[in-house]
Order: C-alpha cells, then sequence, then structure tokens
C-alpha cells in the first residue's frame, strides 16, 4: 500500500509540471486610459488574468507600474511581476508576470537598441524598449529567455521601416543571447503590430522570416485575430486583426503547443462584431485580448 501511494503521488507530481504555458497581453494604457478616458476595469481584469493560468505572462502598456503590481500582488497570490522603467514617449511599460511557484527569475535586462534603431534609444521617448529575462522552470530545472517586445504600430510606410528594423533586432537578440550564455530556448512574445499579417502582407513577411532566422515555431500562426479595432469606419462595427504573437524555440516547444487566444476575440470567435457584442473586457480592460501557449 505504501508502494501504491508514493507510485500516485509521483505521477501527481508528474501530471502537475507536465505542461508549461506561456502568454501575452497587451492591457491597454494600465491603469487609465487617456485617450478614451476610460479606468482599467480591474475587477474584470483578475477574473481574466486568473483564468489564463500563465506560468509566464509578457505584459504590454503598462503606464502605471506601482498600481499593476499592487494589483498583481492582491489579486493572484504567488505571482510576481518584472516592469522596465522606460516605456518609449507614451510612457508605456512591458515586462512579465510569472509564478514564482513555478519559475525562478534568474536576471532581467531592458534593450533599448529596439526602441529607435540605430540610436542608442530613449526612455521617455520613441517606442518601447525590449524587456528580457533569464527564467529557470523550478520542476526541471531548464533555463529559457523570455523577450517582451512592444514594436512600432500603424500600417503608413513609415511606421513598417521601422518594423522592419525591430524584426532584424530581435533577431539579433536572440542570436547574442544564445551566443553570450550558452542558453538556447527563448521566446519572443507581444504586441508586434502586424497590421498586414492575416493580408499575407509585409508583416507575414517579417514575422515568417524572422521565426525562421531563429528557429522558432510561431504559436499564433493558426490564430485568427488577436485584437479588435473600429476598421476605419464609424460603421459600429469592430474589425478583427492579429497583431500579437508567441515565437517560442523547439527546446520549449517539443510538441506542438496549444494556443487560445481568450477574452472577446474568443467571445465571438474573431467575426467583426459590435462593440456591444464584444463585451466590457474590450470597452473597460483592451482591444487586445490575452494569448497563451501551453507546451506538454
Amino acid at each position: 500500500m505504501k508502494k501504491l501511494l508514493t507510485l500516485a503521488l509521483f505521477c501527481l507530481s508528474l501530471g502537475a509540471y507536465a505542461s508549461f504555458t506561456i502568454g501575452t497581453y497587451n492591457i491597454r494604457n494600465f491603469d487609465y486610459d487617456e485617450r478614451a478616458r476610460i479606468h482599467t476595469n480591474k475587477s474584470e481584469l483578475g477574473k481574466l488574468l486568473t483564468s489564463l493560468k500563465t506560468d509566464v505572462l509578457s505584459v504590454e502598456e503598462i503606464n502605471n507600474t506601482a498600481e499593476f503590481e499592487r494589483f498583481v500582488a492582491a489579486t493572484l497570490p504567488g505571482y510576481d511581476t518584472e516592469l522596465s522603467r522606460c516605456g518609449g514617449e507614451h510612457g508605456q511599460k512591458l515586462g512579465f508576470m510569472f509564478n514564482k511557484n513555478t519559475v525562478e527569475l534568474i536576471s532581467f535586462h531592458e534593450e533599448m537598441s529596439i526602441a529607435e534603431p540605430g540610436t542608442p534609444g530613449g526612455c521617455n521617448s520613441g517606442s518601447r524598449p525590449a524587456a528580457i529575462a533569464l527564467f529557470k522552470i523550478r520542476a526541471t530545472g531548464q533555463k529559457f529567455f523570455g523577450v517582451t517586445v512592444h514594436l512600432k504600430s500603424g500600417s503608413d510606410s513609415q511606421s513598417l521601416t521601422k518594423r522592419t528594423k525591430q524584426f532584424q533586432i530581435m533577431k539579433d537578440i536572440i542570436t547574442n543571447y544564445k551566443a553570450k550564455f550558452g542558453i538556447q530556448d527563448f521566446y519572443i512574445a507581444g504586441d508586434m503590430n502586424t497590421t498586414e499579417y492575416l493580408s499575407r502582407g509585409s508583416d507575414y513577411k517579417l514575422m515568417t522570416t524572422l521565426v525562421s532566422s531563429v528557429g522558432g515555431i510561431d504559436a499564433a500562426s493558426n490564430l485568427k485575430c488577436s485584437a479588435y479595432w473600429w476598421g476605419g469606419s464609424d460603421d459600429g462595427i469592430e474589425t478583427p486583426s492579429l497583431l500579437d504573437h508567441i515565437v517560442m524555440s523547439p527546446g520549449l516547444n517539443k510538441t506542438r503547443a496549444n494556443t487560445v487566444i481568450h477574452g472577446h476575440c474568443q467571445k465571438v470567435s474573431c467575426r467583426e462584431s459590435s462593440v456591444k457584442d464584444l463585451g466590457i473586457i474590450y470597452g473597460q480592460v483592451s482591444d487586445h485580448c490575452p494569448m497563451t501557449a501551453t507546451v506538454q
């Protein structure tokens, strides 16, 4: 009986660590969107974040970092945060929310070169830096780099030119960190503003080239959307787009990740929808939806 109990506990322990979930979420100008004059609905956000059950979540557009740290500590026991000090001209910081019981944060770095390619980058000007963290999975000891990004938005030629340079820098980050630290596993996630991804335009080519060049897998490649916008016409119908991605190394993604889009994107199955149908999360939390990729 004792041996059976020991075996059962061993199997239970294996099952508890059999999967690992990485996610990304642009939480629109947390905790107050000045343009729309809307306070983040923290009650709804808390329920949504809790339901994700992520081990590591890349987060973007955290304008009020002190409040986000307080909010996570009060709402998600066992989770911690590590956020950038710099946030570009709009003060949109980014970084990580992670489960301290399943992962250990070893180091954290802000990479300014991606903010204004070709320049040293400014803390309070231009685009956002990249947030880079070295993590260790407690159950296995496996180490990996997490890279959170928020690239230049817009579909105009100037924005696309900047994003093109930022995509090259993302590749360089992975190449350099592999060589410097000898750690081959990584993920890159965040709002990459791939406005032409679904139409197989320039952003699609940039994304697929990045994935190939770093030897990764884009867990979002089969999704139909990750955000909504007004669509360019005031007809009351919002349009889906795929702006967010999770690129993972094969060492993290040993089997094809089970990728899920949550929030209002899941609610309306990425169909064109009214603001009313998209609901309170869309109106009072973010136009983006959380994305998670669970690997075995």
